[in-house]
């Protein structure tokens, strides 16, 4: 899973936080940090664009098994009614 975030500095270590209860100890995170003040290294040609692209695809790696999963986002989905007047 890849996930974009733009914060400012003073809210980083409510990130951090926020982070840590996401993320079960054993499991690997990585973190890319920029910042404005830095400009990212552009690619340089064509071809550098295209296996930029296709480096963000990927598959799915985690420890759950595909039934896991499924059962996992079924259990974590939340419905109820609601009142609605007409």
């Amino acid at each position: 899973m890849q996930a974009t975030y733009h914060i400012k500095g003073r809210e980083v270590d409510t990130f951090i936080n926020t982070i840590k209860k996401l993320v079960r100890d054993d499991e690997e995170l990585t973190i890319t940090v920029t910042s404005d003040s830095q400009p990212q290294s552009a690619a340089s040609t064509e071809g550098d664009k295209e296996k930029l692209f296709y480096s963000l695809f990927g598959s799915w790696e985690g420890e759950e098994t595909g039934d896991e999963l499924v059962k996992q986002i079924y259990s974590d989905r939340v419905s109820g009614t609601r009142d609605i007047e007409l």
